[in-house]
């Protein structure tokens, strides 16, 4: 088991993703362009805000598994997790466009982390091993939606407007 430490979270827009740019135009469910203000939940998990992520928690890097991910299903992923570790001992989640497994742990007061992906030949767990305290968690878990959206609103400012998108600004994870 690796030694608990700080765990560190950082978002960076990924380079094809036109959401983050000048140039961009919302679609709507049937790929017509729409105003910002309309576009549903799921277009901020599915298809806009892809990022490559950064993420360390003890001696464990899980950046290569989270590339070109919605940052809000990442974000999104992270908080079911912590609920569902304050009342179980394992939280198997997937993000919304991928297979790959991440495991989360919980023993007395440390989070654990672990991801594994499917082949043929049946599953397999990546070689990244890592553990927090769960405070440092709740923490981590708080900040990425604060850096998520501060991110898409600095890129997008029109996405303010968005019914959904203020929600989360101003409810925080009880909106979504």
């Amino acid at each position: 088991m690796s030694t608990p430490t700080t765990p560190s979270l950082s978002f960076v827009p990924s380079s094809g993703d036109k959401s983050w740019g000048p140039e961009w135009v919302p679609l709507d469910v049937f790929r017509e362009p729409t105003a910002v203000e309309e576009l549903p939940q799921s277009a901020f998990l599915w298809d806009n805000f892809k990022v490559d992520v950064s993420l360390r928690i003890g001696s464990g890097d899980f950046s290569n598994t989270a590339a070109s991910v919605c940052v809000l299903d990442f974000v999104l992923m992270l908080q079911a997790a912590r609920v569902t570790l304050r009342h179980e001992r394992l939280a198997v989640l997937e993000l919304s466009d991928r297979q790959d497994e991440w495991r989360f742990t919980r023993d007395e007061e440390l989070v654990g982390l672990r991801t594994r992906y499917a082949t043929r030949e049946g599953w397999h767990f990546r070689p990244a091993e890592g553990h927090c305290s769960v405070r440092e968690f709740d923490i981590l878990v708080e900040r990425s939606l604060r850096d998520a959206l501060a991110l898409i609103f600095s890129r997008q400012p029109a996405t303010r407007r968005n019914p959904y998108l203020h929600a989360l600004a101003t409810s925080g994870f009880d909106a979504a």
